[in-house]
């Protein structure tokens, strides 16, 4: 038999695959998800070691992500969705969610592990922002400061105005605080402000600045910007001790010593 009719041959066998996938995605697009599991299932059964059911399992495991709420089987899927996808953007998709629920299922070293190996391929531009800002974030609940630094002005200087771009700006200037750069990040966080004013971020980047701007020395600015958030911040509660302590600093930096007193022993009046 001649190529041609080997090929012929093999179409006509995955034929009825394609047929299943399609009519999948058709009653996924009609909510029908019932159905849309049966197809996609009969697809993998035709057609078991194929490209086609790398697409089908990774469907299956975007179901179970988007309208089941289970990261578990959609792991599963997305596993077996990359033993079928070799290369290619479907297979740095499926990775990416894999990764992404890996994270959430508590095991960031696999999760990042995943993110790496797809850090270092031709990427998709669309992936990218979500590689950095899931490794960035893996990164920061690990305790690993810089590291994280590193991937969120990667977001930063992709995708500055999106939405991870965003959150990228305000996320640098809050680790920069952490790691004692207080400087850098009252410029980061005044820079991020000014840019976003209406950021959802906001109320949270004033109330960090506040603290740069106290550490290095400027209580009174503090001051003035925790008085002008109390009523949006998130923590009614922290904020209003944050504010108390700035008050009792400035008191205390105000304070005069009385003639006769012991600066030993605090005396003094307020000027």
């Amino acid at each position: 038999m001649g190529a041609l009719g080997v090929l012929v041959l093999a179409g006509c066998h995955r034929d009825p695959a394609i047929a299943h996938f399609e009519r999948g995605k058709e009653a996924l697009g009609h909510m029908d998800l019932q159905s849309a599991r049966t197809e996609f299932h009969a697809a993998i059964r035709l057609s078991p070691s194929s490209r086609l059911a790398g697409q089908a399992f990774y469907q299956l495991g975007r179901m179970d992500d988007l309208y089941n709420n289970d990261p578990q089987n959609a792991v599963r899927n997305y596993m077996k969705s990359l033993e079928n996808l070799k290369d290619g953007p479907a297979r740095q998709r499926a990775s990416l969610d894999l990764a992404t629920d890996l994270e959430h299922l508590k095991e960031p070293d696999q999760a990042f592990a995943i993110l790496g190996k797809l850090d270092n391929t031709d990427l998709v531009p669309a992936y990218r922002t979500r590689v950095w800002d899931l490794s960035a974030r893996i990164l920061e609940h690990d305790g690993q400061y810089k590291e994280a630094l590193v991937y969120y002005r990667k977001v930063v200087a992709a995708d500055p105005d999106s939405f991870e771009g965003q959150k990228a700006q305000f996320k640098t200037g809050l680790l920069m605080n952490i790691l004692g750069d207080s400087e850098g990040a009252a410029k980061t966080l005044t820079a991020f402000i000014g840019q976003y004013p209406r950021s959802p971020f906001g109320p949270v980047a004033r109330f960090n600045l506040a603290l740069s701007l106290d550490r290095i020395g400027h209580p009174r600015r503090a001051l003035d910007l925790l008085l002008a958030i109390q009523n949006s911040y998130p923590n009614p509660e922290v904020i209003q001790r944050r504010i108390m302590a700035v008050k009792m600093e400035i008191q205390e930096k105000g304070r005069k010593p009385l003639p006769a007193a012991d600066p030993a022993k605090g005396g003094g009046t307020k000027p």
